[in-house]
């Protein structure tokens, strides 16, 4: 029934617009909204380019999207009429190719963003003809684009020393390098940064974890806006000796209201040589040193030293009485001999020992002698 109603329906609405072109001489145009009998939407890029860097080249791919009730056919042909800085590079659109409702069809645009300030605007009116009744509706497309020397949303960093490098300079395992970055927004788009969005890798692509985030300026939804700068720093400490080298990477999100905004991203170089420190030496622990126990220490005794003094020439040897001229001169015999024995024993050198003993036995013979000497006088007597 309802299919039934709807013919029915459209039959009367056709024989209606028949009359009425054959009485006015003219079909006015049916409105292009979503629902309506003859309606083309773009539900996703658009022909306006907007702010573009100056020489660059940008291709876009444009959607056209059957939202209507009715079958439409649309003619291709004015997109030639596009010259630079726009070109069609391609389109899915075909002469007299009916198009369904829900259907799409793709138009193939590349923009050359001619120099800064250039406003270039080119509109190109598709005409859409419906296949289910007599009517037909146009359909503008208003290719646009202004150019800048920047692109829209755009920041520059800058390194302490002014280079187009970070350097981090030499740093000894164990100390610290910090160098700060600052981030100035260019274009026309305001940005915002955070510490999450700064990475630092290597040649590889693998993180470098010497290398952290130490502070920024950045703070939880702030927003930059063209002209206003932020800081972030970041801190070296090398754990081993070597050279650094890989890419700072920030990102930097564009807050224009536009949700699908792609976020601009920044690659800096950064270097670095971490040298080893002086090894310290360490501090010994002291130990205790035994003290030997002392031992007993001998004592040299001393060998007794015999002097041996001559007897005076004519001297009588004591404890003998009564000697007489021969007791004398058997005295004096007895002493030349001892004080020659002495002074010859002294003169060999020999140990004092030796020679006093030596000395006694002369003594002793000298001794006899005279006894044997008296002997005989009282004998011869």
């Amino acid at each position: 029934m309802f299919f039934l109603h709807r013919s029915r329906s459209a039959a009367v609405f056709a024989g209606a617009l028949l009359v009425a072109g054959v009485l006015g001489g003219a079909v006015a145009p049916a409105s292009a909204a979503p629902g309506d009998q003859i309606s083309v939407s773009t539900p996703a890029l658009l022909p306006d380019f907007g702010y573009v860097k100056q020489g660059s080249v940008i291709p876009r791919t444009i959607e056209l999207l059957n939202d209507g009730v009715d079958n439409i056919t649309i003619d291709p042909a004015p997109l030639s009429a596009l010259t630079a800085p726009f070109s069609l590079t391609g389109t899915t659109i075909k002469a007299g190719e009916v198009i369904a409702p829900g259907q799409r069809r793709t138009i193939s645009v590349t923009l050359t963003a001619p120099p800064a300030p250039t406003v270039a605007m080119q509109p190109i009116t598709l005409t859409v003809v419906s296949a289910d009744r007599m009517g037909t509706t146009p359909f503008l497309l208003a290719f646009r684009s202004e150019s800048l020397t920047t692109a829209r949303a755009h920041f520059d960093v800058t390194t302490p020393d002014g280079g187009s490098t970070l350097d981090f300079g030499s740093v000894k395992v164990g100390s610290t390098s910090l160098r700060r970055l600052t981030l100035t927004v260019r274009g026309i788009d305001p940005l915002s940064f955070a510490e999450s969005d700064v990475r630092v890798t290597d040649a590889g692509g693998a993180v470098v974890s010497a290398v952290k985030v130490a502070g920024s300026t950045f703070g939880t939804g702030k927003i930059y806006r063209p002209s206003e700068s932020a800081t972030v720093d970041l801190a070296l400490a090398p754990t081993a000796a070597g050279s650094f080298s890989g890419t700072v990477t920030i990102t930097g999100r564009i807050m224009n209201g536009n949700p699908e905004s792609p976020s601009v991203v920044v690659a800096l170089p950064f270097t670095a040589v971490a040298t080893a420190g002086p090894t310290p030496t360490p501090t010994p622990t002291p130990t205790a040193t035994p003290r030997p126990t002392p031992g007993p220490t001998g004592t040299a005794t001393p060998r007794p030293t015999t002097t041996v003094t001559p007897l005076p020439s004519g001297t009588a040897t004591p404890g003998v009485g009564g000697a007489g001229s021969g007791s004398g001169t058997g005295g004096a015999g007895g002493s030349r001999g001892a004080g020659g024995a002495g002074s010859s024993l002294a003169s060999t050198g020999a140990e004092p020992l030796v020679a006093s003993g030596f000395g006694l036995l002369m003594l002793l013979g000298g001794a006899a002698a005279v006894v044997l000497g008296i002997r005989r006088r009282r004998l011869h007597g």
